[in-house]
């Protein structure tokens, strides 16, 4: 049966099923045709899209061949890192430091003191953490007073019940942990409340207390330790313009303060002070923090942390110098060098990344095509399995980027970008012959091609000579950075302009030679190609493809249309043969 009736009434013995698909082989070709074009054409968008991935990988990584802490590493060792450890940036000189540490910076802390143990009120309850039991003697009594929550609580003293509102604020603490000061020009402070619901309808705890110090606003942190039953305050910032104030706002929060035998902890002579007494509405600054001292290259330096920078070293302060007998500080010697191994890494990593780039490329670009291998169409693949389907397209796809231009451009660059001296480089050496040379190039630190393909290898020795000859001469090989205009591949530019643009170039180092150039060729992929397999990029081969299934799309209209006028035909032919048969039939009958 056909798409237009059934045939064969005639007895004419056409089979119309045939008839239409040799009618329509001509257009199923040219459709197919289509079909293989665009698949062509997405394979290639692929191809592209992945080296863009590569590229992009490839231009990033370039940021760390050009840091000097990669480049022109240093390296440096402290004599006594129990006083101070160290470390170096690529700034940093070879060179000797003296250093001796007068104090080390420290934060305010306040502990419970040595011995002691928080007081509780409430004898009974001896080993409890809740504040009713540390300020109260006695257990509450909730009641209601004119319509509010109230407790009872025996006074000690007179022996009689006091009344608290439970929304009333039993315990007000002020804290303050600098010297900030407000738009008035009063001190800052932060506030640590508990209203008599909390403390007994809640039953807070000497832990809900730290929480409420940490949660303050206030620079400090608070804990209590179950344990030893020790309750702890620090400014979490150190040096000597960071405290820890507190002030009692009532006697019930002046009378908690006292229980817990906070006691300021000297962090020069590790020692535990004796306990602190606070007293009501006065504000006690109970702990201070100290700066570090230390004397390096005998100019003094101060610091509110651990941590100095001088001269692109960095100290981290662990203890005091100890003292000669005449009462000096010892000093402890630092020494910085070049950190070459660490430099020879990052040279053989850069030498692992520009090859892995540029063997993918140089495959890319000579993998020559499988002429004998196109695109399948849907009614070949209908007969094939899947694996033969993998087997040929691998074959099909071979050859996708063969000679492509925007793939020689990227090798170009990259290889130009490689060989090309580097002017920046502005040591000049002399040999024994009287000879002038520089490390201005690759090839003069180790680095050559392996292959007439840009493959390169690198010769660890000659690197280490020309570390050891000029030390700097690998940063400025790499990182030599001159704003450079230069773009690549341009051809828009006045006289005056390509010589200023080609000097540029020349005084730019390679790591920054390659990231620009990669910049320009990004570029070219994205407008070429776009960056993943949508065709909606605006780029030209996503307009390509987009036109491709338009038209694909229109074409298969037009063949419907097709297949049906020739049923149709078919169909008036079979009708035709029909009435003959039947005529001929009278007549012979």
């Amino acid at each position: 049966m056909g798409a237009n009736g059934i045939y064969g009434l005639s007895g004419s013995g056409l089979d119309i099923e045939s008839l239409v698909k040799m009618g329509m082989m001509n257009k199923q070709n040219q459709y197919d045709k289509m079909y293989q074009t665009q698949l062509k054409q997405t394979w290639v968008k692929e191809a592209y899209n992945t080296v863009y991935t590569d590229v992009k990988a490839f231009k990033e990584s370039m940021s760390t061949f050009k840091m000097q802490s990669n480049m022109s590493a240093m390296q440096a060792t402290s004599s006594n890192n129990d006083v101070v450890s160290v470390t170096a940036n690529g700034a940093a000189a070879a060179m000797n430091h003296k250093i001796t540490v007068e104090q080390v910076a420290s934060n305010a802390y306040l502990m419970t003191a040595n011995g002691q143990k928080i007081d509780r009120a409430n004898n009974s309850a001896a080993n409890s953490a809740y504040l009713k039991d540390v300020l109260f003697s006695g257990d509450a009594t909730k009641t209601t007073v004119d319509g509010q929550t109230s407790y009872l609580v025996k006074n000690d003293t007179t022996g009689k019940n006091d009344t608290f509102k439970g929304s009333d604020v039993a315990i007000s603490i002020e804290v303050q942990d600098g010297d900030e000061v407000d738009s008035d020009g009063k001190p800052v402070t932060h506030k640590v409340e508990f209203t008599y619901d909390q403390i007994f309808g809640d039953n807070k705890t000497l832990n809900d207390l730290a929480t409420a110090f940490s949660n303050s606003g206030a620079n400090v942190q608070g804990g209590y330790d179950t344990v030893n039953d020790s309750f702890s305050l620090y400014n979490k910032t150190s040096g000597s313009a960071n405290k820890i104030g507190l002030k009692a706002n009532n006697e019930a929060s002046a009378k908690l303060l006292n229980k817990l035998h906070l006691a300021s902890y000297d962090g020069q002579n590790n020692t535990l002070g004796s306990a602190i007494t606070f007293e009501t509405d006065k504000m006690n600054v109970a702990a201070t923090g100290t700066n570090a001292k230390a004397t390096i290259d005998g100019k003094t330096y101060e610091s509110d942390t651990n941590k100095l920078n001088v001269a692109n070293v960095i100290y981290n302060f662990n203890g005091v110098s100890a003292k000669n007998a005449d009462g000096t500080y010892q000093a402890s010697t630092i020494s910085v060098s070049q950190d070459t191994d660490k430099i020879v890494d990052n040279v053989k990593k850069f030498v692992e990344t520009y090859n892995t780039l540029i063997d993918s490329l140089n495959t890319k670009y000579r993998e020559e095509k499988n002429t004998d291998y196109k695109p399948l169409t849907k009614k070949q693949e209908s007969e094939m399995t899947e694996s033969q389907i993998n087997k040929w397209n691998e074959k099909a796809k071979s050859g996708l980027l063969y000679h492509d231009n925007n793939i020689y451009s990227i090798i170009s660059d990259m290889r130009e970008a490689l060989y090309t001296e580097v002017d920046a480089v502005d040591t000049v050496l002399t040999d024994a012959r009287g000879n002038k040379y520089s490390y201005n190039s690759m090839s003069s630190i180790g680095i050559t091609s392996s292959t007439n393909q840009g493959h390169i290898t690198l010769d660890e020795e000659k690197l280490k000579k020309a570390l050891t000859e000029d030390p700097d001469c690998v940063y400025q090989l790499f990182a030599s950075d001159q704003d450079s205009t230069y773009i690549s591949g341009s051809t828009n530019k006045n006289q005056s302009d390509t010589y200023t643009s080609k000097s540029d170039y020349l005084n730019t180092g390679i790591a920054n030679r390659l990231y620009n150039s990669m910049t320009t060729n990004i570029r070219n992929l994205e407008n070429y190609a776009g960056t993943s397999k949508e065709t909606d990029d605006e780029s030209y081969l996503g307009k390509l493809i987009t036109n491709m299934n338009t038209k694909m799309t229109s074409f298969q209209t037009l063949m419907k249309s097709y297949e049906s006028k020739l049923y149709k035909k078919y169909d008036a032919m079979e009708v035709a043969l029909s009435k003959l048969g039947a005529q001929l039939s009278y007549i012979t009958g």
